[in-house]
């Protein structure tokens, strides 16, 4: 089965005005896609109040797809995320994605900032409430161009060791990891040999047994194209087509 489960929308104004459900419906549909997810930012518990439009949306539909209501989750600045069973409950959040979205450090220091990553992934695994880890070693460009620090583009500074750390933790708490086709093999700002490292690193990660999940984190409709990368990445890493995360209930909308 064909699946995107990391999309945004134009209502948190990280999709840009093309991002529409039905537009982003429609476009899986013509793409051949048969099951998407909507998971759009929850940051802070204040934009809470944006999301069920898109909730509505999803239940209007009439498509030949099946349609999730996730939600993408950050940390806290005290290390914890703006989410629990209630906010779930509350706005019928299906399930969560989530993970670390910037360097964490202040000062430039490549150790630490490996360390600090880590940390974060092996956390968010940890969280019970979070189904997928996003985008692992995935960086804003803009954050290091603020901070002054280069830009990480070289995955070789990434021990096996962590990496199999990951994997194993992953797989014991039940965490899919991200295959996330436009923040790494779309990004024009990763050089060839970053995209190449990276599918060592997935084939690695696999070799723990952790789920996978399929992605293209499309923030304009011309993103949902990006999704064969994802999959091409899979099949170069070696990862069988059972071992790729669909959601375990009933899709909001269901059409296939």
């Amino acid at each position: 089965m064909r699946c995107d489960y990391h999309i945004h929308t134009h209502y948190l104004g990280c999709g840009n005005e093309t991002m529409t459900v039905d537009t982003i419906v429609s476009e899986s549909v013509r793409k051949g896609v048969e099951s998407i997810a909507i998971t759009d930012h929850l940051n802070e518990l204040k934009f809470l109040e944006k999301h069920p439009p898109i909730k509505r949306d999803i239940e209007a539909l009439d498509a030949p797809l099946d349609v999730y209501f996730g939600v993408e989750l950050n940390f806290l600045p005290d290390g914890t995320f703006p989410y629990s069973e209630e906010v779930a409950a509350d706005a019928g959040f299906q399930f969560a994605i989530g993970g670390p979205h910037g360097p964490y450090i202040e000062e430039y220091d490549e150790k630490e900032l490996v360390k600090r990553q880590h940390e974060k992934h092996l956390a968010t695994c940890e969280y019970p409430l979070i189904d997928i880890l996003v985008h692992p070693w995935w960086f804003g460009r803009q954050a290091f161009k603020n901070k002054g620090f280069p830009w990480f583009d070289d995955m070789s500074v990434v021990p096996a060791s962590i990496t199999r750390e990951l994997g194993a933790a992953a797989k014991e708490t039940g965490t899919a990891i991200e295959i996330n086709a436009c923040a790494m093999f779309a990004n024009p700002h990763y050089p060839f040999s970053f995209k190449a490292q990276y599918v060592e690193y997935l084939a690695l990660l696999a070799e723990q047994g952790p789920m996978f999940s399929l992605s293209t984190d499309s923030h304009d409709v011309a993103h949902l194209g990006a999704l064969p990368m994802a999959e091409a990445a899979m099949k170069e890493a070696g990862i069988p087509e059972d071992r790729i995360w669909h959601p375990p209930m009933e899709p909001l909308h269901g059409g296939r």
